[in-house]
């Protein structure tokens, strides 16, 4: 009996423990203190847990979705929407994209660069990573160069070009999709650099590209600015080159049809004629 009774202390005294460190966790320290809940049956506890432990999770999908929404994401994308093999990009270096999946980059305030082909899988890996970064607390902004351009010109038109430099240059994280696709006059390039410019070697910048930067960044309006700017783009940075690779999005349309039409081939057709 005296042992049904011990067990019975101990199972209680973890889910107190367990209801305290969630208070204490959503900062509620009132209600975090033991002795709130001793006395109180095992049942009611572990009811009690149960239906905190939902709100906790319930809470922090809300706040996770919140977060995506504010950083330009529409939808998760996680580590196993990637798939790859060693033979998938023939000129990244082995590990690479392993390593840029571990977002240890982030980490350690270093960018990252993924050049290749259109459909080679660099809004994926960028979107994945992304998401990753944004689960584990870090601030980030997710644009399009295109949509950088715009916006810089939109802000400076409507008197709030400097808030909105700050806006980018304060994200922990920022990931620009398709450089190599815009174009600048020399206002919003110097604009555009003041961003890079801020966020160097204290902020994690990503970039996808599907041209050469260093090609792209001689069409830029500023001589001596373009120069700086490579410098700040790839230093210490992890460089994933897709190139080599084939069409993702082309492979799986392929793949789609040719389900379709085995689909097809494969239906009979009892049909009279008219």
């Amino acid at each position: 009996m005296q042992l049904k009774q011990d067990n019975a202390l101990e199972d209680s005294a973890t889910v107190i423990n367990n209801i305290t460190a969630l208070f204490q966790e959503i900062n509620m320290p009132l209600l975090a203190e033991r002795s709130l809940y001793l006395g109180i049956p095992f049942k009611t506890l572990e009811a009690f847990h149960r239906t905190l432990s939902k709100q906790r999770y319930d809470d922090e999908k809300k706040r996770f979705h919140n977060r995506l929404r504010y950083a330009g994401i529409t939808k998760e994308r996680t580590e196993n929407t990637f798939k790859w093999e060693d033979s998938t990009y023939p000129f990244a270096e082995p590990g690479v994209i392993e390593s840029a999946l571990t977002i240890d980059f982030i980490r350690q305030r270093k960018n990252l660069v993924m050049a290749g082909p259109p459909g080679a899988g660099k809004s994926l890996l960028a979107v994945v990573i992304a998401c990753k970064a944004i689960r584990e607390g870090f601030s980030l902004k997710y644009k399009t160069a295109h949509n950088i351009v715009t916006e810089l010109r939109e802000a400076k038109a409507g008197n709030s070009l400097s808030g909105y430099i700050k806006k980018l240059i304060a994200c922990e994280t920022l990931v620009i999709e398709d450089l190599t696709f815009v174009t600048f006059d020399l206002k919003t390039a110097h604009s555009f650099f003041s961003i890079i410019d801020g966020r160097y070697r204290s902020k994690t910048t990503i970039i996808t590209t599907n041209g050469n930067i260093k090609e792209w960044v001689k069409n830029f309006p500023d001589e001596i600015m373009s120069s700086a700017l490579l410098g700040r783009f790839y230093e210490e940075a992890l460089l994933v080159n897709m190139n080599g690779a084939k069409d993702m999005r082309l492979e799986l349309a392929k793949g789609m049809l040719e389900v379709a039409g085995k689909d097809e081939g494969g239906v009979k057709c009892d049909r009279k004629k008219p």
